[in-house]
Formats: C-alpha cells, sequence, structure tokens
C-alpha cells in the first residue's frame, strides 16, 4: 500500500485520507476519538452491531506505524466509550488495541477525554503510555481534547492547538436533494491570538458527527470553538474516499 499526504502546512500532513494527522517535524501520528469499546454499549442498549470496530482500527494503526515509523503516537482522547467503568468487553478492547500499537512505537501519550474514566485501568502495564489528565505540550503543539476551555497560561512556543472531541464533519445538499456528510479536519486562528487551532475528526465508525457552520455556532460541543474561534476563518479539510479536498475559510464561499 502506498502513502500519500496532504498538506494542511509543510509540517501537518494529512494521511491517505483518513483521520489520522502526521506531524512531520516531531516524528509523530496523531488521532482523537476512538471509543473502543462503543460496539458493547451499543448492544446493552438494544442496538445490533455485526462487527468490531477495534480489529479494523489495529490493522490500519498498525499499517500506518509499520510504514511511517514515528517515534510518538498522540491519542488525543476518548479512547474508550464509556462514561463509567469500563465493562469487560471495553477493558479487553482497549488492553487489546493498546498492547498492539504500543510495540510500534517509542512512545504513546493519550490526553484523557470526557468520555476517559477508569481509562488507567487498562493502561497501567505498557512502560512507554503516558496519560495526561489534561493536555500534552510537544515542541510548536498543545494537545488538549477539547470538552473543556484552554488553560490560562499555554506555552510560547505552541503555534497549534489541537483538539479532538468535536467530530467535525462538512454537510451540504447538491441541488437541495442529495445530502452530503464527510468527515473534516478544521483550521483557524484563535481569537486574540498568534496560535491556530486545528480540530481532528473522529476515529471511530460510529460517529454521526457535528455539522460545521457558522451560522450554527451554538450547537457545537466544544467551549474552545463556541467561545475563541470565528468560524467565519476557519478551513476544512474534508475526507472522501481515500481524498482530501480543502475548503477555503467560510467567509469566502458561503
Amino acid at each position: 500500500m502506498s502513502i500519500e499526504l496532504f498538506n494542511i502546512n509543510d509540517k501537518m500532513k494529512i494521511v491517505n485520507g483518513l483521520p489520522l494527522l502526521f506531524l512531520e517535524d516531531i516524528n509523530a501520528l496523531v488521532a482523537a476519538d476512538l471509543h473502543l469499546g462503543i460496539e458493547s454499549i451499543m448492544r446493552e442498549e438494544g442496538t445490533f452491531v455485526p462487527h468490531n470496530q477495534t480489529d479494523k482500527q489495529i490493522e490500519i494503526f498498525i499499517t500506518y506505524l509499520t510504514k511511517l515509523e514515528p517515534k510518538y503516537l498522540i491519542l488525543n482522547g476518548d479512547v474508550k466509550h464509556s462514561f463509567s467503568e469500563p465493562s469487560k468487553i471495553e477493558n479487553r478492547d482497549v488492553k487489546k488495541f493498546i498492547r498492539k500499537v504500543s510495540s510500534k512505537v517509542s512512545q504513546v501519550h493519550i490526553i484523557k477525554g470526557n468520555h476517559d474514566i477508569f481509562l488507567t485501568w487498562a493502561l497501567q502495564d505498557f512502560d512507554n503510555v503516558t496519560f495526561h489528565d489534561e493536555s500534552f505540550h510537544l515542541e510548536e503543539y498543545f494537545f488538549i481534547h477539547g470538552d473543556q476551555q484552554l488553560p490560562e497560561t499555554i506555552p510560547e512556543e505552541a503555534q497549534f492547538i489541537i483538539i479532538g472531541h468535536e467530530h467535525p464533519i462538512l454537510q451540504a445538499r447538491i441541488k437541495k436533494l442529495q445530502k452530503i456528510r464527510a468527515q473534516a479536519f478544521m483550521l483557524g486562528p484563535l481569537n486574540n491570538m498568534t496560535k491556530k487551532i486545528l480540530v481532528l475528526p473522529a476515529f471511530t465508525d460510529y460517529s454521526t458527527g457535528t455539522p460545521i457552520n457558522p451560522k450554527n455556532k451554538s450547537s457545537l460541543l466544544s467551549p474552545i470553538l463556541r467561545e475563541k474561534v470565528d468560524l467565519e476563518k476557519v478551513e476544512m479539510f474534508v475526507l472522501s474516499d481515500n481524498e482530501v479536498f480543502h475548503f477555503p475559510e467560510f467567509r469566502l464561499w458561503l
């Protein structure tokens, strides 16, 4: 399998049209919102799920960890799905995933998401896995899940704030008939700051996603996006069938 990297900028690359970010300058592969174990919750609630996404996710990560050979794997929140103590199935899926991917990198960094209650139980046996309760900073990148406000102090050298949580999608209609819904990365400036924000799409098969539109800002999940970002100035990098389509700032085309 060949690898195509789509440039967000000269250092940040989207991998093969997937919800995977490769930070070339720090040699890190980044993803968010895996929601491992979601199938067991859905089955408990009466929804039949024909397959287990964990095995598929492991296969994808192993493929690109092997080919790109990053030093770091950074998981920006919501590795697991339930809001409570993990079930046996969820705990099994998380441990299986971490065991496989951690063997391919020097370090795994996990930033706590709002779903990651009791996640440390599944991580305690892995020496190269670090769990961060609030945020993680590495050179010019500052990682935070996005379910809470930004801290008052952010390292000066951090030029990009990278979040998950929102599960952003671009939603549109063609001639008022066919509806298009596609996952997307978001890039835009933070209000009153020289730093930019990058929002990761969800790495799960079971997310309906949040449609991004400046006219519906109040419906967004992340307080950072609601209060610190002018959506009119946000660019979208839309994923579709292993391709990436770049949409300029909303104010230029809406």
